[in-house]
């Protein structure tokens, strides 16, 4: 993420939505303690929404690996 992106969707923690070949999509909260498998319509449609506002604000590809690149470099 970009510093300007401020706080955004992801802060929250990390999550994944499976899309299985057949029966609605799933997702995974995962924090510091456990993780939770997530199955209930509206929580997964949220994960999705809160998905696409992340990718809203990310940086494309190349611009990612720069940004990274760049915060190694001043932790060397």
């Amino acid at each position: 993420m970009p510093p300007s992106a401020g706080a955004y969707a992801g802060l929250n923690g990390p999550f994944t939505i499976a899309t299985p070949q057949e029966g609605d999509d799933v997702a995974f909260l995962d924090n510091s303690r456990r993780g939770m498998v997530v199955d209930q319509p509206e929580d997964v449609g949220a994960l999705h929404r809160a998905w696409e506002a992340i990718r809203s604000v990310a940086l494309p590809h190349e611009q990612s690996i720069e940004l990274i690149s760049e915060v190694a470099e001043r932790w060397s």
